[in-house]
């Protein structure tokens, strides 16, 4: 949840992330159990106490306060969820230690409340039919006519037409064009996540050709790596389950494959989605489609799913309820999950559209396994059909993993026999103590990660598909009206004819990707566009309704939308539009009028520079020091490291799991996601803005910390890569001064300033020893501003 000042100082407007963790996480459980001695409409407000509204909550009860803004510990209504004080709330039984876990984290961030007063004029001015027909997002998308300009000389495309009119319309004017170096780093960061090579440097160079450069940069198997990171920022992907505990989900990686070859073999953004929602309802042609389609429905299946809750029916509706909102936010910009407990406040959604919506999910079978304790063994798992050469390989894999669990039981009973006749405290005994440790480790590894045919996480309808009953205040013990299963009448059409004993995946998937659907391409061009420049046409890119932002340029992205529908679908199409426009092609430095006129950029008089990404800075050092891995592909999660596996519970993870030294230098997309914080060896991440995968995350924020800056200057991984690139750049018989050209273009990718050359000389010269003087020299390009920034 983002951070946010302390609610009941200021008022300060909310962000969207704050608004979601509020109605999701917060608001339910006080509706169901608190409002009943603690709201307006109770007899009596026990001990003056009101639970229901911001005022309410600001007032506290007739002992004062009851939040400390910003710290739970002295905050009395924390306290009393505890259990640990004279006064225990709810007097039915302390809540979920996930749940209290959601209150100190509301706490901690300032305990942000919506503005109810806010709501409810937004509700009654924007509910009802002729207000909703109004907003922009609704409407529905037409190609607009491109607007003429007075400098025909300066759009290469359409695009550029948009923007320029908007430009001149204010009296501005483009910007310069960016020098080719700085737009062929630039592109080749946005498309791929690397920065160019000497050979493409010198390439481009010499032909001067955009076009060139994009669809190589397209056709790369990169492009699929940096996109799909895009893609999955917005799933909850990881490769462990549960909100806080360490329990693998060893099979995720086949979906963060999929999306990467989906992006890459260019699949048209509605199969795409569909794939996602229903692929185990789409026909086939072959099993390796098959088995494409069973695992794209992965999105579904991996989350921050609450596995441990003494309800079963509460808990399967936790889940639809992320499931929508990751539905609603990632493909039709609509914050679902916010009509759980009533009708939306702000967006003309019903708790009978939730409902109608929600009973789709709830006849899909997402987790799975015994229920015990209120604890589901694990997320829904699949078979994948194998060909021939896959069984043949397992037959194989199947008689190493036995022969080496029967020498591990061997081994591990023989020193149990060495160990059993010497004294307690004696040497021998505290080594064979040891050895028996690891050999048990070994043992149970090797039982808990049999050889199985290839499994992916999935759904697949229930046994008996049915509509869901209204949740009354988002409790599942509560209930009311049953709602058919539908879509969401905000975009017109929304009934779906689903056959009986299907869950309607499928025919929600066809009304999200229908073309008269006016949400989902504006959805996807603005995202297009957010990951391009750094900011979507509309800003708020997870939030299409009524408080969300209204697009700077709405016929721009009408014009986006109904071309990627007309081209296909084609995200790749989309996006070479895009990077080829003029628009893009603008440089990043600042002019006096333009921040006079407009000083966040929102007309586009300049191309806005903003930091890499955590994983793109890691994987920028590692290609630029020739240690990039280039294989892809396959598990994450190195289960085969030793200590990585919690001895005694060896279904969990260890907290002080290793990356496999195998595979560490690969993309950092191939690395464990791990939910709350990566492993230390990925500090990259945990320091520069990696999103939390228990949010759905469309934009991230890119913080400014003194860590970051220690981090640069003193983790092993940069002084390793600093290291190999001055080991790199040393190699040869050659001068100095061609040594120091060859590193700028290898870590600027552009040739050398007048002058710097020899400054950077003088500066290795002034360091004691030849070796340890590149080293640094090398240390401080990779972590100055011009590496570390794309402009």
């Amino acid at each position: 949840m983002a951070r946010t000042a302390l609610l009941f100082l200021t008022a300060l407007p909310l962000c969207a992330a704050d608004v979601a963790f509020f109605e999701k996480k917060i608001r339910p459980v006080l509706a169901e159990k608190c409002w009943s001695c603690h709201s307006n409409n109770a007899k009596i407000a026990f001990a003056g106490l009101r639970l229901d509204t911001k005022a309410n909550v600001a007032k506290g009860s007739d002992a004062g306060p009851v939040i400390a803004a910003g710290d739970p510990t002295a905050s009395r209504i924390y306290q009393v969820l505890l259990y640990t004080g004279q006064a225990k709330m709810p007097p039915s039984g302390k809540l979920p230690d996930a749940v209290l876990a959601d209150f100190r984290e509301w706490i901690s961030g300032g305990a942000p409340w919506p503005d109810d007063a806010g709501a409810s004029a937004a509700a009654s001015q924007d509910s009802g039919a002729g207000k909703a027909k109004q907003h922009w997002a609704w409407q529905p998308v037409a190609k607009p006519a491109v607007p003429v300009v007075r400098n025909q000389a300066w759009p290469v495309n359409d695009i550029d037409r948009f923007v320029l009119a908007a430009l001149e319309a204010k009296r501005l004017a483009p910007g310069a064009d960016a020098a080719p170096a700085a737009w062929l780093r630039r592109v080749t960061l946005d498309l791929t996540g690397l920065p160019p090579t000497l050979a493409e440097h010198e390439e481009f160079a010499r032909t001067a050709s955009h076009e060139k450069v994009v669809d190589r940069l397209l056709a790369s198997k990169a492009f699929g790596e940096r996109w799909g990171r895009h893609w999955l920022d917005q799933t909850y992907y990881a490769d462990n389950i549960e909100i806080g505990r360490r329990v693998p989900a060893r099979h995720a990686w086949r979906y963060r494959d999929y999306v990467i070859d989906a992006l890459n073999r260019d699949v048209p953004y509605d199969r795409f989605l569909t794939e996602q929602l229903a692929g185990d309802h789409l026909e086939w042609t072959s099993p390796v489609e098959r088995r494409n389609n069973i695992v794209a429905t992965g999105m579904l299946a991996l989350g921050p799913w609450p596995l441990v809750n003494a309800g079963k029916e509460q808990l399967r509706m936790d889940v639809v309820d992320l499931q929508m909102d990751m539905v609603g936010r990632t493909m039709l910009g609509l914050t679902l999950g916010c009509a759980r407990c009533h009708d939306h406040k702000f967006d003309p959604i019903t708790l009978d559209d939730y409902y109608g919506m929600a009973g789709i999910f709830a006849s899909t079978r997402t987790i799975s396994g015994r229920l015990n304790l209120g604890v589901f063994s694990n997320v829904n798992t699949v078979a994948l059909p194998e060909q021939p050469d896959e069984l043949t390989a397992r037959a194989a894999e199947t008689r190493e993993y036995w022969e080496k669990l029967t020498a591990a039981r061997e081994k591990l009973e023989r020193l149990r026999a060495e160990r059993k006749p010497l004294a307690k405290d004696s040497e021998d005994a505290k080594r064979l103590d040891k050895e028996i440790q690891e050999a048990t480790q070994t043992v149970k590894l090797h039982e808990y990660l049999p050889v199985v045919p290839p499994i992916a996480h999935a759904v697949q309808d229930v046994d008996a598909p049915a509509d869901c009953r209204v949740n009354i205040r988002g409790s599942a013990h509560q209930l009311g009206k049953q709602a058919p299963r539908s879509a969401i009448a905000i975009a017109r059409e929304h009934k779906l004819d689903i056959p009986d004993f299907t869950s309607g995946r499928l025919q929600l998937a066809e009304w999200i990707t229908r073309k008269e659907n006016p949400l989902t391409a504006r959805v996807a061009a603005n995202r297009f566009w957010h990951h391009l420049f750094g900011a979507g046409l509309v800003t708020s890119i997870d939030n299409f309704g009524v408080r969300g932002a209204k697009p700077s340029h709405a016929e721009l992205l009408d014009h986006l939308a109904a071309s990627l529908v007309a081209g296909g679908w084609s995200v790749k199409k989309s996006i070479r539009s895009i990077v080829l426009s003029r628009t893009y092609r603008q440089a990043s430095a600042p002019r006096t009028e333009g921040l006079e006129t407009d000083p966040e950029n929102r007309l586009l008089w300049r191309m806005s520079p903003r930091r890499l990404e955590g994983e793109t800075i890691r994987d920028a050092m590692l290609a630029v020091s020739g240690q990039l891995d280039p294989a892809s592909g396959g598990p994450a999660l190195p289960f085969w490291v030793p200590g990585n596996m919690n001895l005694g519970k060896p279904e969990f993870l260890s907290d002080n799991a290793k990356l496999d030294p195998a595979t560490n230098r690969r993309r950092s997309i191939y690395q464990p996601a791990l939910r709350k914080g990566q492993v230390e060896e990925m500090d990259v991440l945990n320091l520069f803005d990696f999103p939390d995968t228990n949010q759905i995350t469309g934009a991230r924020s890119s913080t400014t910390l003194p860590t970051q800056a220690l981090y640069l200057m003193n983790a092993p991984f940069v002084k390793e890569q600093a290291a190999a690139l001055a080991k790199l750049t040393l190699h040869g018989e050659r001068t100095d001064g061609d040594r120091v050209r060859e590193l700028i273009r290898r870590v600027y990718a552009r040739v050398p300033e007048p002058g710097e050359v020899d400054r950077l000389l003088s500066y290795a010269a002034a360091l004691p020893g030849r070796a340890e003087a590149w080293e640094r020299l090398c240390h401080t390009l990779l972590i100055s501003n011009e590496f570390l920034y794309r402009r």
